[in-house]
């Protein structure tokens, strides 16, 4: 194991790849913290008083809160397992470090959206 994570990190960085890659997994993570999950938790328990007990449960909370980190990290896991079962080790490692930067920006999202919004308010 420790010697393929040290042959995806020597291998040449495909830029364009990895600068895609991050925009296209901070929009899709995006998209399903602010959009999917809310919709999809609102058309399945609706409004009401059992509604709001339902979303204070541990269960809902977790779900709503890292669902989209978890959808986000299992599809960059398949993709990175993919390229270095194919030997593409330039693409896997813009797979291996998006991972960490998603990380820490999904840690970071709250201050990030509220900049965002304040912004384009």
């Amino acid at each position: 194991m420790k010697t393929i994570i040290t042959s995806i990190l020597s291998s040449e960085t495909k830029w364009l790849h990895l600068t895609f890659l991050l925009i296209a997994t901070v929009l899709l993570t995006t998209f399903l913290y602010i959009f999917v999950i809310p919709v999809a938790f609102w058309s399945i328990y609706g409004e009401g008083a059992s509604s709001e007990r339902i979303d204070h449960l541990p269960l809902a909370i977790f779900i709503s809160e890292w669902l989209p980190l978890i959808v986000a990290l299992i599809i960059l896991w398949f993709s990175l397992s993919r390229s270095v079962r194919n030997g593409n080790l330039s693409t896997a490692k813009s797979y291996l470090c998006i991972i960490p930067v998603l990380l820490l920006l999904y840690l970071l999202r709250m201050p990030i959206l509220d900049v965002m919004f304040t912004i384009f308010q």
